[in-house]
Parts: C-alpha cells; sequence; structure tokens
C-alpha cells in the first residue's frame, strides 16, 4: 500500500476516533480493501469501544437524572415536612438519644416563649422544667413506652405533654408532643361548675320533696288512716293507693339523690375540689369492711365471695372511705352481672425488681359473669356510658361509678384496668403506691385570751336542764326551716330560726339553744365560719352544732369543732337521732386532750374544761402527746403551739387511726 494511502487512513481512523470523543455516534467506521495491515479490525476494535462509550454515557445520564429526581424529591419531602412542623397546632421536639434536641417547631418556642437560639443542639433537661423533664427522663430511661403527663407552660396555661420512644431496633431518640389543654380546662371547669351548682340546686327542694313526702305518709299512716272506719273496698283501694303514691315519690326521690350524689362526685374530682382524708390504712382492711357492707348482695342471688388477701401486704396511704368506694362499687357490679358462680377479691403486692421492695398493692376483683366485650374496654371507665345494647338492656345505674372509681384511684397515685372473656367473666384491677407523705400546718390562737374567756364563761355559765330542749335551725331556705321545724316539734323540741350566719350569732347571744342545725351556703356568713365563731368562743364552744348542707366537706367542718355532719336531703331518722345523742349529753361531751409545759396553765384548762362537762385528759410534753393520743382516741387537742411546731404533733397524728378528724387548737404567747 502506498504511503499515501496508508495517510489517509490514519488520517480517516483519527477523524473516527475524534468523532467519538465528541459524542458522534454516526459516523461510518473506516472499511479498506485490500487490508494488509488489519485496518480494518483496528476499526472494529474502535467501533465496539464506541459502542460501550456511548451505553456508559446513557447509563451515567440516568443515574444522574435519578439522582437529580431523588434530591428534587428529597427537597420536596423536606419542605413537605418543614411545613407540616411549622403549621402544626400542637408543639414538637425531637431528641437524640443523648438527649440533645435537635428538630423543634415554632409552635413548641411560643408555648415556652423560646428562641431557637435557646433550644438548638441543647440538652433538654438544661431548658425545661421538672413536670417535662421528668416524662421525657422516664422514656430515656426505659426506652419503650410512651408517657402522657400534664405540665406547665408559658404565661401560666397547661399543656398535655405526650413523650415517645423512636424505635428502629435499637432507641434512636424520643418525640415529645404538647398540645396546649388551657382552653379545654376552662371550658371543663364552666362545665364542672354548671354540674354542680345546678346538682347543688337540687339538693335544696329535693330536701323538701322527700322531707314533705315522709311527713305526709308518717302523718297519713299515723293519724287520718287509722280514723277511717269502713268496709267500703273502693275507700281502702283509694288509701292503699295514696300509700304507695307516696312510697313511689319517696323511693324515687332517693334515687334521684343518689344520681346526683355521683355526679357531684364525679365533677368534684374532676375540678379537684374534693376533700382527701389521708391516713396510713390496711388493704385487708378496707376488703373485709367492703365484703360486710356487700354481704346482702350475695345472700340475694345465691353467690359465693372468695378472698384471697396474700400475707403481709405492706400498709398504703389513703383515703379510707374512698377507696372503700372503689372496692364496693367493684364488688356490686360483679355482682349484678353475675348470675352463678363465685366473686373473688385478691389482694398481692407489686414488686420493684431493682430495689426488692413492693412499690404498689393490686387489688383485684374477678367475677363469672357476661364479661366484656374488648371492643367495649375503652366505654367501661367513660362518663355516662354503659356496654350493652341500651334498646334491649335496660341500664341499671348512672354509667358514673367506674368512672368515679377511675378519678379516686388515679388520685392515689395508681391505675385501674380491665381484662374480660366475653361470656367467660372479667377482671377489674387497681394498684395503690405503698408511701405517701402529706404535710399539715395550722395557726395560734392567744393562750392568755383564751384562758381568760374560758374562765369568765364558768362563773355564768347556766347548768343544763333536762326538760323542754331548744333547737336553732339555721338556713337561708324557708322551706327548709319550716321542715326541720315540723319535724322537730313533733318529736318535742322547741325551734327557733334563723335566716343567716349573722342572724344566727346574734340570737345565740339573747338565748343559748341546746343544739343548732347549720346550713354552709348562706347570705352575709357561711356556716363553716358561723361554727368557726361559736366553737372559738369559750361562752358557746360547748354547744353541740349538726351542719346539714348541701356541701360535702365533712374535713373542713370536723376541724372547726363542728360535732356531726350530714348532707341534703337528710335522713331525718337519722337527723332525729344524732340530735336525741348529743341533746341527751346536755352538753358537747367530748374527750379534751391538753398539753402544755406550764403546769399552771394545765390545771387552769383541765378545771375549766370539766366544769363545763368535758371529759380532760392532760400530760406536759409531745411525746406523751402522742402516745395519749393513740390510746385515748380525744376528740379535742388543746396544746401549745412551740410543742406542736417542736414534735410535729398535728402531722403526726393526722394520719393515725381514729384521729383523722381530731380539732385541734393550737395556743401561742400574746404580744406585749
Amino acid at each position: 500500500m502506498p504511503d499515501t494511502v496508508l495517510e489517509d487512513v490514519i488520517k480517516r481512523l483519527t477523524e473516527y476516533a475524534k468523532g467519538i470523543l465528541s459524542h458522534d455516534f454516526q459516523s461510518e467506521p473506516v472499511r479498506i480493501s485490500p487490508d494488509p495491515f488489519n485496518i480494518n479490525e483496528l476499526s472494529s476494535a474502535i467501533e465496539q469501544l464506541a459502542t460501550e462509550y456511548r451505553y456508559s454515557l446513557l447509563r451515567a445520564e440516568e443515574t444522574m437524572w435519578a439522582q437529580a429526581t431523588a434530591e428534587k424529591q428529597m427537597e420536596e419531602m423536606l419542605l413537605y415536612e418543614t411545613s407540616i412542623l411549622n403549621t402544626m397546632a400542637d408543639g414538637l421536639i425531637a431528641i437524640d438519644p443523648n438527649g440533645i434536641i435537635d428538630i423543634f417547631n415554632p409552635v413548641f418556642l411560643s408555648m415556652f416563649n423560646l428562641s431557637d437560639r435557646e433550644i438548638s443542639g441543647r440538652e433538654y433537661n438544661e431548658i425545661f422544667a421538672a413536670d417535662l423533664t421528668s416524662l421525657i427522663g422516664n422514656v430515656m430511661s426505659e426506652k419503650k413506652e410512651t408517657i402522657m403527663g400534664e405540665i406547665s407552660l408559658a404565661d401560666g396555661r397547661i399543656g398535655r405533654a405526650i413523650v415517645t420512644p423512636i424505635l428502629n431496633s435499637e432507641f434512636l431518640g424520643s418525640v415529645v408532643l404538647v398540645h396546649d389543654v388551657t382552653k379545654e380546662k376552662e371550658i371543663d371547669g364552666m362545665k364542672t361548675d354548671f354540674i354542680s351548682t345546678v346538682s347543688h340546686e337540687l339538693r335544696t327542694p329535693l330536701t323538701s320533696v322527700l322531707g314533705f313526702a315522709k311527713i305526709i305518709k308518717r302523718k297519713l299512716n299515723d293519724d287520718i288512716f287509722p280514723q277511717v272506719k269502713t268496709e267500703d273496698k273502693k275507700i281502702h283501694r283509694a288509701i292503699n293507693q295514696v300509700d304507695g303514691n307516696i312510697g313511689i315519690i319517696i323511693s324515687e326521690g332517693e334515687r334521684l339523690t343518689k344520681l346526683i350524689n355521683d355526679v357531684l362526685d364525679i365533677a368534684k374530682m374532676e375540678a379537684g375540689k374534693i376533700e382527701w382524708k389521708k391516713e396510713a390504712l390496711s388493704v385487708g382492711e378496707i376488703i373485709e369492711r367492703a365484703a360486710t357492707a356487700t354481704s346482702a348482695l350475695f345472700e340475694q342471688k345465691g353467690l359465693r365471695l372468695v378472698k384471697d388477701i396474700e400475707d403481709g401486704l405492706p400498709e398504703i396511704t389513703g383515703d379510707r372511705d374512698r377507696l372503700m368506694q372503689v372496692i364496693i362499687n367493684l364488688i356490686s357490679n360483679a355482682v349484678k352481672f353475675t348470675d352463678k358462680g363465685s366473686i373473688t377479691c385478691r389482694a398481692k403486692k407489686v414488686w420493684n425488681e431493682k430495689e426488692e421492695l413492693a412499690d404498689f398493692v393490686e387489688i383485684s376483683v374477678i367475677d363469672t359473669g357476661i364479661g366484656v366485650t374488648k371492643e367495649d374496654y375503652a366505654n367501661v371507665f367513660e362518663k355516662f356510658k354503659q356496654v350493652g345494647d341500651v334498646l334491649t338492656d335496660k341500664p341499671t345505674g348512672t354509667g358514673l361509678g367506674l368512672p368515679i372509681c377511675k378519678q379516686i384511684v388515679g388520685h392515689h397515685g395508681g391505675r385501674i384496668w380491665v381484662e374480660s372473656e366475653f361470656g367467660k367473666g372479667s377482671a377489674f384491677s387497681f394498684t395503690l403506691p405503698v408511701r405517701r407523705e402529706s404535710g399539715i400546718s395550722m395557726e395560734a390562737i392567744n393562750k392568755e385570751i383564751f384562758i381568760r374567756q374560758l374562765r369568765e364563761h364558768i362563773a355564768i355559765a347556766p347548768q343544763p336542764t333536762v326538760s323542754g330542749k331548744t333547737i336553732l335551725a339555721v338556713d337561708d331556705d324557708p322551706n327548709i326551716r319550716e321542715f326541720l321545724r315540723q319535724e322537730l316539734e313533733a318529736a318535742g323540741y322547741r325551734v327557733n330560726e334563723a335566716s343567716d350566719g349573722i342572724e344566727a350569732i346574734n340570737m345565740i347571744k339573747k338565748q343559748r339553744p341546746d343544739l343548732i342545725i347549720l346550713d354552709i351556703m348562706m347570705p352575709k356568713m357561711s356556716g363553716f365560719d358561723v361554727a368557726a365563731v361559736i366553737k372559738n368562743d369559750p361562752a358557746t364552744m360547748d354547744i353541740p352544732i349538726i351542719i346539714l348542707s348541701i356541701i360535702e366537706d365533712r374535713e373542713r367542718g370536723y376541724r372547726v369543732g363542728i360535732d356531726k355532719y350530714l348532707t341534703k336531703p337528710v335522713n331525718t331518722e337519722e337527723l332525729l337521732h344524732e340530735i336525741e345523742i348529743l341533746i341527751s349529753e346536755g352538753v358537747s361531751k367530748k374527750k379534751v386532750l391538753v398539753v402544755d409545759e406550764d403546769e399552771t396553765t394545765v390545771k387552769t384548762l383541765s378545771e375549766a374544761l370539766a366544769t363545763k362537762g368535758y371529759n380532760v385528759v392532760s400530760v406536759c410534753n409531745g411525746n406523751e402527746c402522742i402516745a395519749r393520743a393513740k390510746v385515748e382516741k380525744p376528740d379535742m387537742i388543746i396544746m401549745d403551739a412551740v410543742i406542736s411546731e417542736r414534735n410535729d404533733i398535728v402531722k403526726t397524728l393526722r394520719f393515725e387511726k381514729g384521729l383523722e378528724n381530731v380539732y385541734f387548737i393550737l395556743m401561742g404567747k400574746g404580744k406585749e
């Protein structure tokens, strides 16, 4: 091949190769004939390389396009997620496993009045208060359970926080969602106040309706019906119908009273207005008392109660009456829905494996009744909800029993739940923590003035008479006063009336009654204030007081020194019985423990109180006071304020069984 031809071939091959490098894949490969130097083989190799190069470029372009698409989608997703975070009505933060905050939204910042710089990249426990820190800390340590709790927000607002662990085969941190419930709380408060007000207002007319219905029934049966001398069957039938109709009014009035009491209970618990009487309690004793209270239910249905109480249960701290209410309610429900078989009441310890101590006591009521479907689990503890078909299964209660139980158990720091198999029975269980503490403080009165007034009253106090007892009825409702007048006069008492607290105090100064029946909600002066004035005046402190009110605040009543606390609508027989007991004593013969290091003070107080009819016990120091109080169970303790503070006597004795309602009078020295 001539040199010029070879140069031309090489030139064509070079241009072909350059075209490929320029992504020109349309050029034809070089072909010559004859081909003494295998130019065609070289050209074919270049062509094959070009094809592979072309496909490599295509794959690279596809990869770059896919990557660009993915990046765009990621940007869109991040923008979408950021938009969600920024437009959420609730606050949100994400915390990594080391406790560092790495995600947050503007709502969360505004809830706590924080800026980006104050929160970004910082540890959660450096920023938040104990309520939220505690919730997050529990999730960070346990790494499995979602925890919810109420927390404080900025500017006095209230939030509900839900802390959830982030899990993906390992712990990745936690998410905190905060919802501002301030408005909800305000609305709930308004609703609770409305329900409470309506319920309270219903109790006053209901007292009159029930009271006068019972008076009519008694007078008809005792005075009128016996005078009807006739064999006319029509008249006898009319008499029976009248008697039956009045009986229906009374029974339905009592049923309405039970409903009102339940509504008030749940309303007061939700509003935090319940007065809790905390004391050291034996779970076994509470169960025994609840079993006794419900024994008649078992007899009626022929069921058997099995008590399975573990030995060595630790004491709990709680409100005896309220916890009994829970167990009685659970047992009553079990009896109601069980036609045959047995009901078991079980109590056992729940251990803390780390500390080898019992953290909780678990109490269960297990029946062999109809059971509850899983779909109804969420409804059984909801207000006014009853399981079953309300069209075929007529409700037999208010639907408030279990919600009240839930509130009581929750207040004691426990939880309540149900486990059931439909058609085979249910187990309602709740836990109560083993240990709780509380503190109590009181104000001292002037010792010298108290002793002087007591001495002055001894000199002029008249001796109690044995007949013609006078009762002062204090109530702003004239119908209630008329009802009380009729009942009391029928029982042989003289009755005076006062329509408010100021009038009552003035009447007591002019004419001392033998007993006072006192309402709480009155104009000008509340019944509690009236009772406090009477019980802190040595001239009147021995007059027995029975509170009769729509308000249920027994603890406050007993702390101001009243003798008995009854609520409207009142059981007339119970009222008359309590009056008879107190009146028969002539004066309020309570046991009083006097505590003072000064022997003259002890002697003066002891003699003065004994003269007024009190049973007096005296000691001279704090240790003796505690020991003697546990034995004697006094109704009142009058002591030197310094001794009380030094020995923490009020707090110690408040939790002693039998001393929950003891009335304390603390005396301090007068100022010169």
